[in-house]
């Protein structure tokens, strides 16, 4: 078996959403409560509004217009799945399960990987689709502070759009060969290696790529591959 090559980056960048956190974990329990479906219901109904919001997400970039806030997509997508589902939840329901999104529970390894990179000094920040306010109100509830948190609101798309990935070059000075970037969709690994910045793809659900010449640099399922590759 090869040995793993391993990197020393200038920045580490967290996807969130995917490779981060654990949405369906963190919406399921709020979803029940406020629609007063069971658990299991709940976990099928928010794994619909998460494909949905991803669906909005891409309408927005296609129409070459004013990015939409990712409040505002994820308020629409969670609309539409009421509505197809026949859900009933009042206005206050709804702000409770947005807000949500600010407050969500990090995947089991998260901490211990991170704060393993944070003592080796590696600076650290997340790349993500979400609003500035959202992601700040997020990392706030964490044990540990990431150094920068790069939003698609700057740039004014979202992933896989290349401008991105440009943005740790664009707001930091720093250029994408000096990057890692740890993903945790396959949308987000095509974006990433096709705009020529090393990735790590934090697979959990073993997903194929449909794009075999876009595979990233590392690919293992979870985040705990990161202290095997990073010197």
């Amino acid at each position: 078996m090869a040995e793993t090559k391993k990197i020393k980056p200038n920045l580490i960048t967290f996807d969130v959403y995917s490779a981060l956190v654990d949405y369906s974990l963190g919406l399921k329990d709020i979803f029940s409560e406020c629609s007063g479906l069971s658990s299991e219901e709940s976990i099928d109904l928010v794994r619909q509004w998460r494909l949905k919001q991803l669906q909005v997400l891409q309408i927005s970039n296609s129409l070459n217009q004013k990015r939409m806030p990712f409040i505002k997509c994820t308020e629409n997508s969670l609309d539409f799945i009421c509505k197809v589902n026949d859900i009933k939840i009042n206005e206050n329901q709804k702000k409770h399960l947005i807000q949500a999104w600010d407050n969500l529970p990090l995947w089991p390894e998260a901490e211990e990987v991170i704060t393993a990179l944070i003592k080796k000094n590696y600076k650290i920040a997340v790349l993500s689709n979400g609003d500035h306010e959202m992601l700040q109100n997020l990392c706030n509830s964490y044990n540990f502070t990431f150094n920068h948190i790069l939003s698609t609101d700057v740039n004014g798309y979202y992933k896989p759009h290349h401008s991105v990935y440009k943005l740790p070059e664009n707001v930091l000075g720093i250029k994408s060969n000096n990057v890692l970037h740890v993903a945790g969709s396959e949308v987000d690994v095509i974006g990433c290696v096709s705009y020529g910045m090393p990735c790590y793809w934090s697979n959990r659900n073993d997903d194929i790529l449909v794009y075999q010449n876009l595979s990233p640099m590392y690919t293992f399922k979870n985040l705990k591959g990161l202290v095997k590759i990073l010197k």
